[in-house]
């Protein structure tokens, strides 16, 4: 296992594979785990770097995670970028990491070629909605089959990580709400937006991801029909091939 050190905190993220560098980032409550299904195929095209963000997964536990926390680790992938020592990297963010994989272009482009940004939702959380999700994940943390899942991404503390990190999304849209600190009319790099119009966890994606589309100057989106949260898993079969077609 490999750990760098960012803020005196222990990151893990491995690396797989040959080729242009793809950083795939996962989002809220999971971990690079969640990738091992797809990293066989991404493997035989890329070299493959995926990493457990702050306090989830396999990197180190914090008392509290960072109240911006996109942003908090979009400057943690830049120093990850530096640490390996890789230049015109890909970048491929699912959910919270869609988030997170554009404040890493909007805070240093340069080091990046083209960002796929997938099932988000948008600009900025309500008050009201992260009160949904503290409700749903109240409700999800009773069913085996989130549980399950929570323990796969991060062992028996799962319990700890979730919470941690519901409380964190509540106090963001209390006290911030927005998630980016620059126009994404910034970003000039390429970027591919993907999403599936039955998500089940994100109301409203569509005219989100729409927007979101509209404000920058390279971007295309494209919308699946069918599949839940996140696209890039329930459509895992086309995903994969607009990937390939889309980096090469």
């Amino acid at each position: 296992m490999a750990y760098f050190k960012y803020e005196n905190i222990n990151i893990y993220y491995k690396v797989y594979g040959k080729g242009r560098p793809l950083i795939i980032i996962h989002g809220d409550t999971a971990s690079s785990k969640m990738f091992i299904p797809e990293l066989k195929f991404y493997a035989k095209s890329f070299k493959v770097i995926l990493l457990d963000l702050v306090g989830q997964g396999k990197s180190q536990r914090v008392d509290k995670l960072p109240l911006n926390y996109w942003d908090f680790n979009a400057a943690l992938i830049i120093e990850l970028c530096n640490h390996i020592g890789i230049r015109d990297v890909n970048l491929l963010g699912t959910s919270g990491g869609a988030i997170i994989a554009l404040n890493a272009v909007l805070k240093q482009p340069d080091i990046f070629n083209k960002i796929i940004v997938d099932s988000f939702m948008g600009e900025s959380i309500s008050y009201e909605f992260a009160k949904k999700i503290e409700n749903d994940r109240k409700i999800a943390k009773k069913k085996l089959e989130s549980k399950l899942f929570w323990f796969i991404m991060h062992g028996f503390d799962w319990k700890n990580i979730v919470d941690q990190n519901t409380n964190l999304i509540v106090d963001f849209s209390r006290n911030i709400g927005e998630f980016f600190n620059y126009k994404l009319s910034n970003i000039e790099n390429n970027v591919l937006i993907t999403g599936s119009s039955e998500d089940d966890l994100i109301p409203n994606i569509i005219s989100n991801l729409k927007d979101i589309n509209q404000k920058m100057k390279n971007s295309e989106l494209i919308i699946f029909e069918n599949g839940n949260h996140p696209a890039m898993l329930s459509n895992k079969e086309e995903f994969r091939n607009l990937v390939l077609k889309y980096l090469a």
